[in-house]
């Protein structure tokens, strides 16, 4: 039976035109959009949410990681790898009272020797904020559904929203919308691995007794990660709790079964555990929209199934109820982008540096089975955020790093967050000079980055 297609002829409006236009407000998008309007860009920042952070809020805990993995090596010496605008954003959440800052593992230090807790609800107002103070004007609830292309260079995007069909003209366009959505509408080439990792659905809990949790889990020899901190408790300082349920037999039968771990959760408050990161699928394409419904359900399912469980089995959860669910699943990897540079395993692991690097980091996601070697940090060169064949484009986040070992180190939320600042500050610079991306001055980015807080080595 042949296909059946509709033919579309539609004249759109360019409602919006500006120098640095930001696709996705995640992880990486919301610090590009603010380093390029402080940068003087005039930027428009796209997101398909009501919120900013992305999977930042959606599918992460605490942030990993500003610091290389010390603990792991010992003797080593501590060094705050990520400095710049995504350790302000820490700052002023400490300020506010968002964040305990970065506090050190007690037990699990050779998986993230420091992790950084924030309070999301409060992450999100000071998005805004910084977008306002910026200048940055944001288009919520708006989905990216093609690229303007002049020949092999894109000239801005269509989008889709309340008002209906848009279009915005830029001078230059950074795609951080995990799922590469514009690179791959303007004609990238792109790998597309979904089989090699999970997605997730993680969930909070209110109503739980962590102290009575954790006598239960240290009389089990269950706590595989552990920290406490000052919460304004007179009895709850633990914030940060990861244990192996498997041991108990009617865990390890579901959680087999479903294909689930853990869980590692945190507590930024009394009675409260949130970010339960157990739920999981293998080999899901969320690009695909059939595939992604039937993930959403399952996974709500098995998140759903365990909180019962918990409640049902473990000391502490007694009084417990389900406070958060994500507003999608959390995706780890569906399309890369072919660029100048792809990050290898090797490189990662063995502290590679390059002349045009934009941004150092220090954590891989695998350990303590895969480590960057002696506590040390690598480098991402600039070109690694240039895609092949399309100019006027940057790409970052989830959209670099085609080998899944190595994507599950560039891929998490702190380094995300360093691309940020280098792709917005590359745009900013590109269309100030009026030069395509791939023919900015590289050193003159690295300088203005190291101005900026940058730690380049």
């Amino acid at each position: 039976m042949s296909k059946k297609f509709i033919t579309e002829v539609k004249e759109t409006p360019v409602n919006y035109e500006c120098d640095v236009l930001v696709a996705g407000g995640g992880t990486a998008g919301v610090v590009a959009a603010i380093a390029a309007a402080r940068n003087g860009a005039k930027t428009i920042l796209v997101e398909r949410y009501g919120y900013l952070g992305g999977t930042l809020l959606n599918g992460a805990g605490p942030l990993h990681s500003f610091f290389n993995l010390y603990k792991a090596f010992p003797g080593a010496e501590k060094i705050q790898v990520v400095r710049g605008l995504p350790s302000e954003i820490v700052d002023r959440l400490v300020e506010r009272g968002g964040s305990f800052g970065h506090l050190e593992q007690e037990k699990g230090g050779n998986y993230d020797s420091v992790i950084t807790i924030i309070d999301w609800e409060m992450f999100k107002e000071l998005a805004f904020d910084m977008m306002e103070e910026a200048g940055v004007q944001v288009l919520l609830h708006t989905m990216v559904v093609d690229a303007i292309m002049e020949g092999n260079v894109i000239k801005g995007v269509i989008i889709e929203g309340k008002s209906g069909r848009e279009a915005i003209l830029a001078k230059t366009v950074i795609d951080t919308t995990g799922d590469a959505d514009v690179a791959f509408r303007a004609g990238c080439n792109c790998v597309k691995r979904h089989d090699t990792t999970k997605v997730g659905m993680p969930f909070g809990m209110g109503g739980v007794d962590m102290p009575r949790l954790v006598a239960f889990l240290e009389e089990h020899d269950m706590i595989t990660q552990i920290v406490h901190a000052d919460k304004g408790s007179e009895k709850d300082d633990i914030v940060r709790l990861g244990f192996d349920l498997k041991k108990i037999p009617v865990f390890k039968e579901f959680m087999e079964k479903e294909g689930m771990w853990g869980p590692l959760g945190v507590s930024r408050y009394e009675g409260d555990y949130s970010y339960i990161n157990s739920a999981s699928l293998p080999a899901i394409d969320a690009t695909d929209t059939v595939t992604l419904s039937m993930a959403e359900m399952k996974l709500r399912k098995q998140a759903m199934t365990l909180a019962r469980m918990l409640k049902q089995y473990i000391p502490g959860f007694e009084k417990a109820y389900v406070n958060w669910t994500p507003a999608s699943i959390g995706v780890r990897y569906t399309r890369v982008v072919e660029c100048e540079h792809d990050m290898s395993l090797d490189e990662i692991v063995n502290c590679k540096r390059f002349d045009d690097e934009v941004m150092l980091y220090g954590f891989h996601d695998c350990a303590p089975r895969i480590m960057i070697k002696d506590a040390g940090y690598y480098g991402i060169p600039y070109r690694a955020f240039i895609p092949k064949k399309i100019d006027g484009l940057l790409v970052a986040g989830r959209l670099i790093t085609s080998v899944w070992e190595a994507h599950m180190s560039t891929r998490n939320t702190v380094s995300c967050m360093a691309q940020g600042q280098a792709v917005g500050t590359a745009a900013a610079l590109s269309a100030q000079n009026n030069v395509l991306p791939r023919d900015l001055d590289v050193q003159m980015l690295r300088q203005k980055l190291v101005e900026q807080g940058v730690f380049l080595g």
